[in-house]
């Protein structure tokens, strides 16, 4: 069985042409499921029958299906649930962005491996990564439910969703690239962003990918046991290798990082976060994106007063670190950063 979605535009057409099928049928069948949103072979219009059918019994579009959706009363917000093949449960979102953008929240494993503890992803543990065709289908399904409720299609891509990126890397790109492909998605690398909770090897090998993509750091603290609390990953890859490996990242690629911070009352959002965090960050080209932290059932943290976010971040301006506050989206249907959750079967 061929899956259209694992594939890149040449090896379908590849495909059909070794199975006496005109090329150019690839492009006409990419177009009804990337443009027109129509995965039944059946409603590909323009082709003949007889090649109809032999897309039905040899071909697959989906990996996945969409078994539920809400949205945000407070800002349009969708998140949705989707069933892969075996069971298992991911979700994704969609988030209005300025100026009109759509931007698709996409998972890239089902749980996660990283288990920070301000995140409810990290509570389901990890069962596996998601496939090429998996990653593909997410898009899709959210394009198609963007175009239908919005009537306009997703302008950027973000992965940050549930997993950690970076440990599925060879997916995520050969995803990536897909996504991009102008037979498929067509979306531009500098509107893909990448976070990961910062994996030194991993972002060496991002360096190396010739595309555009975007780099966001889950930083969260810049104090090694504060860290090492809010990303156990930071036992193994503490704050020193992480900013070593971010410098020589942009060093090698020229491209701007973003580091995420989410800010938890009385746990890193003092004095001497903000100096240590302004010590670690100087003289990087960087954002900080500050977060307030989202709740999560049982997890005991808190979000800071509106006064104490506006005062960390006006601090770290005035010692000459670019930060601003990244605004909440679909936090009343828990699909903020840190709330998206699935169970691991569809029975659970």
């Amino acid at each position: 069985m061929f899956v259209i979605t694992e594939n890149l535009p040449e090896a379908f057409r590849d495909f059909l042409s070794d199975n006496s099928i005109d090329r150019y049928r690839a492009r006409q069948a990419l177009h009804w499921i990337y443009k027109k949103s129509v995965f039944e072979f059946s409603g590909f219009k323009n082709i003949p029958k007889p090649d109809i059918d032999f897309l039905k019994y040899n071909c697959r579009v989906l990996s996945g299906q969409l078994i539920k959706q809400v949205v945000s009363e407070k800002d349009n917000t969708l998140k949705f649930l989707i069933r892969l093949s075996d069971g298992c449960l991911i979700e994704s979102a969609l988030l209005h962005a300025q100026a009109g953008r759509l931007t698709a929240c996409l998972s890239t494993q089902v749980g996660c491996p990283v288990c920070c503890k301000f995140c409810a992803s990290g509570r389901l543990g990890f069962k596996r990564n998601l496939s090429i065709s998996e990653i593909v289908s997410q898009y899709l399904l959210v394009q198609k439910e963007a175009i239908r409720k919005k009537n306009r299609g997703i302008s950027n891509i973000v992965f940050m969703g549930i997993g950690e990126p970076l440990l599925n890397y060879d997916n995520l790109i050969a995803s990536i690239e897909i996504l991009m492909h102008p037979e498929a998605a067509n979306i531009s690398s500098r509107h893909i962003t990448v976070s990961t909770c910062g994996i030194p090897p991993q972002i060496e090998r991002l360096a190396g990918y010739k595309k555009q993509v975007r780099l966001s750091i889950s930083l969260h603290s810049a104090i090694d046991r504060k860290r090492n609390e809010l990303v156990p990953l930071n036992k193994k890859y503490n704050i020193n290798l992480l900013i070593q490996a971010v410098k020589r990242y942009i060093a090698r690629t020229g491209r701007f990082v973003t580091f995420e911070y989410v800010l938890i009352k009385g746990i890193n959002d003092g004095c001497e976060d903000i100096v240590q965090l302004a010590r670690v960050l100087k003289g990087i080209d960087c954002k900080v994106n500050v977060i307030p932290y989202n709740r999560i059932e049982g997890s005991g943290f808190k979000s800071p007063s509106h006064k104490d976010i506006k005062y960390f971040i006006s601090t770290l301006i005035k010692n000459k670190v670019r930060a601003t506050e990244r605004l909440r989206k679909g936090c009343d249907i828990n699909s903020g950063c840190g709330q998206l959750k699935a169970s691991f079967c569809a029975g659970s």
